[in-house]
């Protein structure tokens, strides 16, 4: 872990750094940071640079090792989470029901729940299959931008797609199994 960090990083701690810079600066350079989110999601394309900035400055990076629980089943998830590097599994009942890659987000629909209701429990595990970088963005923060930017907050909604809402998986399965035997029992008929 610590060579892949090293490598990944040249050790040097950009929050650490970033910390340091005046606030325009610090939101040019989080951009700057965050831009392979803003660049390969169409959820981003119709936001200002204002309010990208202040996108920028709530996100977070997380580097997570081979083989790393990013979630567990169980775990409250409270984020929106987006694949930058590495290629993460998910995992129901110890099958693999999804993979997941650079590009794509998943969690779950944080921002359309209101923050007076408490967050929804994971039903997979996540694990990463190999050294992967993920950018966070909680639901507070969230929010608290979209209360400025309410017509880029509609945007947002109507075209962010998640890879998989690791919140719902049981719902969804169950679903597909119900119709799979609805439609045996119609062709059996």
């Amino acid at each position: 872990f610590m060579v892949t960090t090293w490598q990944q990083t040249k050790g040097i701690d950009t929050n650490a750094v970033v910390n340091l810079c005046p606030k325009d600066l610090k939101a040019d350079i989080c951009v700057h940071l965050h831009r392979r989110v803003f660049n390969g999601n169409r959820c981003f394309m119709e936001a200002s640079d204002a309010c990208l900035r202040s996108l920028a400055l709530e996100f977070q990076t997380v580097h997570i090792s081979a083989g790393d629980i990013v979630y567990h089943k169980g775990e409250y998830v409270d984020e929106l989470s987006f694949v930058v590097r590495g290629i993460l599994e998910v995992l129901y009942d110890g099958e693999v029901i999804a993979v997941l890659n650079n590009g794509d987000a998943f969690g779950d629909h944080v921002w359309r729940r209101p923050l007076t209701i408490g967050p929804a429990k994971c039903t997979v595990y996540v694990r990463a299959l190999n050294f992967a970088d993920i950018h966070v963005i909680k639901r507070s923060a969230l929010k608290k931008v979209f209360g400025f930017y309410t017509e880029y907050a509609q945007f947002f909604d109507r075209e962010l797609s998640l890879a998989m809402n690791i919140c719902e998986v049981q719902k969804v399965r169950k679903t597909k199994r119900r119709k799979r035997i609805q439609s045996n029992d119609a062709t059996l008929a």
